[in-house]
């Protein structure tokens, strides 16, 4: 593949055929969470998770997720969950391996940021406000107005009336100019991320690069994650390592069956035979 490629996608990927896989390095694949799932659907594909658990038994493969590690886990199927290496749950903050967690960045918000997001969702104009998700991790801090659990329609109304309205917008701007010590963006249509500068995403590649000393990273994140909490991971990538920005599952269904397509090119005997997602070219 080309090195620190983006690969950004309009109903289509667009993918290097006829590059090659550098032998000396190892192949490390992370995958941004919010894009296994297509956009109507809180639940995985079932083919989809399937394939994707073949990819991930012949490839280290690890998980970013903007949701603390049980919201994660709770929507990937537990055959997939069991293949991957590891989970960055909470916007990175967290490291997991099965349930027990590696690596937690701890910090402690203060009071006035409690309050200033607490005034936010008391103040909102929404007019069919609800209980509101407020997740609090050891160093994030997430956001949705729309409500706790709430249903498809319900958040598609919430958004129809925040492109108009553009309410968080004008929460972000003013809580940048209150806590410039603090990161905050849309990880959702919908919600809120706020993270300490104290903690980078680029803190993701260094664990991943720690674990696998002369791995290539080979990350796969939605447009939403790629410019917003994980920018700075995006910037800090090693020339080496390849960012592609994908829609959905389709679009790494067909990324990957390129991988796959190199893996048997290299060793035969090793990679399982191409198997193009049912989804992949829709």
């Amino acid at each position: 593949m080309f090195t620190h490629t983006h690969f950004n996608t309009v109903g289509k990927v667009t993918v290097p055929f006829g590059a090659t896989q550098d032998a000396r390095h190892e192949n490390v694949f992370l995958f941004d969470a919010n894009v296994l799932f297509d956009t109507n659907n809180r639940d995985m594909d079932h083919a989809f998770a399937s394939y994707l658990a073949d990819f991930a038994e012949q490839r280290s493969c690890y998980l970013l997720s903007n949701m603390n590690y049980a919201e994660t886990v709770s929507r990937i199927p537990t055959r997939l969950r069991r293949r991957f290496a590891g989970i960055f749950a909470s916007a990175g903050t967290e490291f997991w391996r099965g349930n027990e967690v590696l690596v937690r960045h701890e910090h402690d918000f203060s009071d006035d940021v409690y309050e200033y997001v607490a005034r936010m969702v008391l103040h909102s104009a929404y007019p069919q406000k609800q209980a509101p998700l407020i997740d609090s991790g050891s160093a994030s801090l997430r956001i949705c107005l729309a409500g706790t659990r709430v249903g498809r329609t319900a958040k598609q109304d919430y958004l129809a009336w925040e492109n108009e309205h553009l309410e968080l917008d004008a929460f972000m701007a003013s809580f940048e100019r209150r806590f410039p010590d603090h990161a905050i963006c849309k990880d959702t249509e919908t919600s809120l991320l706020i993270t300490p500068n104290s903690f980078s995403t680029a803190e993701v590649q260094n664990q991943l690069l720690r674990r696998h000393k002369s791995a290539r990273v080979i990350a796969y994140l939605g447009n939403r994650a790629a410019g917003g909490y994980a920018k700075p991971m995006c910037d800090a990538l090693l020339r080496e390592n390849v960012l592609s920005t994908v829609a959905g599952p389709s679009d790494i269904s067909q990324l990957l069956s390129y991988e796959k397509k190199v893996m048997k090119d290299i060793n035969p005997k090793a990679a399982a035979p191409v198997r193009l997602f049912q989804g992949a070219w829709q």
